[in-house]
């Protein structure tokens, strides 16, 4: 049983859950950009929210199966068809031996994600399967996928009495304008008084720097009270930093362990699943919020999503 790829887009990787525990070993966390929308990917085909599946980036992509297959697909994927018939996002599909599968770009948004019910066999270490481009570690031989690529796949192809739908008001919204909440970061407070305010100030556009290591933020330049040199000091993805340009500078999930920038927000772990859909020309409201605050919206999030999903968590 496999899949074939016949048109591997601009960058389509294996990617499900983080790694965790091993950041000390300089060891970033990568995994899925937007790991709610592979949640819900994944439980429309009766797999764990962090399972491996394929992250499909801007463009649109195109899969041949060679053996019978349910699949979801979650994201902003402009259509989806099999065999040139178009079908629903967010719903549980079924092809057969000899189906083609074409999803369209993200319009607007970023990442699509397709699960399958059979397993994709990818490389493990370190307790995951996920692919680190930077490192060429995980996934698909830790690279992004390429035409012609056959992905083998196992176990059971096609489970019973999976999701069917996901209900409409768990649907996430994709769009080209962002909100992301923001608590101080560590070095926030050595900055003068009005950074957070300019930052929150008025909205900011991701710029052509975008990457899953991290978008280079276009708008209002930023100053640090005094100067910017710093030891490196420990950051994660969602961790705003800034340069001695002012530009500011948001991590995403490949981003590095540490970082010798200013360390001036962090977007709260309820939102950081966004940050996978921004796209280049994308805008960001950044709104100041306080980490007790960010505790409750988390809480708040979680518990709204468990009522579909189960026990859940976002990273």
């Amino acid at each position: 049983m496999s899949i074939e790829i016949l048109n591997a887009g601009l960058q389509t990787t294996l990617q499900g859950a983080p790694f965790t525990g091993h950041r000390h070993l300089g060891m970033p966390a990568a995994g899925a950009a937007d790991c709610l929308s592979l949640a819900l990917a994944n439980f429309l085909v009766g797999k764990p929210q962090g399972a491996v599946a394929v992250e499909i980036t801007l463009t649109k992509a195109a899969f041949g199966f060679r053996a019978p297959c349910s699949i979801g697909v979650v994201g902003p994927a402009e259509y989806i068809r099999i065999n040139g018939q178009d079908r629903p996002r967010h719903e549980t599909l079924t092809l057969a031996a000899g189906d083609t599968l074409d999803i369209g770009p993200g319009r607007p948004g970023c990442r699509t994600y397709l699960a399958l019910s059979a397993d994709l066999e990818a490389d493990s270490l370190l307790g995951g399967q996920s692919t680190y481009l930077a490192a060429g570690l995980g996934g698909f031989h830790g690279r992004a996928l390429r035409d012609g690529d056959i992905i083998p796949l196992s176990r059971p192809a096609l489970p019973q009495n999976l999701a069917g739908s996901t209900p409409s008001g768990l649907r996430p919204h994709y769009s080209d304008d962002h909100v992301l909440r923001i608590t101080p970061g560590p070095e926030a407070g050595k900055a003068s008084d009005e950074i957070l305010k300019n930052l929150c100030l008025r909205p900011y556009s991701v710029g052509a720097r975008a990457s899953r290591m991290g978008i280079a933020l276009e708008g209002a330049l930023l100053r640090m009270g005094q100067s910017s040199d710093m030891p490196s000091a420990a950051v994660f993805p969602g961790t705003i930093q800034l340069p001695p340009s002012g530009q500011p500078y948001l991590l995403g999930p490949d981003a590095q362990t540490t970082g010798g920038y200013p360390r001036i927000a962090q977007v709260i772990r309820a939102d950081r699943h966004l940050i996978g859909q921004l796209a280049p020309g994308s805008r960001i409201q950044f709104v100041e919020t306080t980490t007790e605050r960010a505790t409750d919206i988390y809480r708040e999030k979680l518990a709204l999503l468990s009522s579909w999903l189960g026990q859940i968590k976002l990273w």
